[in-house]
């Protein structure tokens, strides 16, 4: 299997978790801490661990220290051969 089918395969699993999209769609418009993303997503600091692991394990997120506080960033590369195929879907469905 290819890497780009794996990672497709990560994504579409990651992607499967409701909570999981919703903290993609917040981190589309940048970075966030935990406490930003318990705050826009309405979940618990606890729910968003765990979430947030669920995308860390398919490398769609990174977690960095930035002057003492964890800030998380969406790996949007990761989520490019996803993006294509679900693109070239969409052209071949019209």
């Amino acid at each position: 299997m290819k890497a780009t089918e794996i990672q497709f395969a990560l994504n579409l699993k990651a992607l499967s978790v409701p909570q999981c999209r919703r903290l993609v769609q917040v981190l589309i418009s940048g970075s966030a801490s935990p406490g930003e993303l318990s705050k826009a997503c309405k979940l618990s600091p606890a729910s968003i661990e765990k979430h947030l692991d669920i995308l860390k394990d398919a490398g769609l997120v990174k977690v960095r220290k930035v002057n003492g506080e964890n800030r998380v960033s969406l790996q949007i590369a990761k989520l490019k051969p996803t993006l294509a195929w679900f693109s070239k879907l969409k052209i071949q469905a019209e």
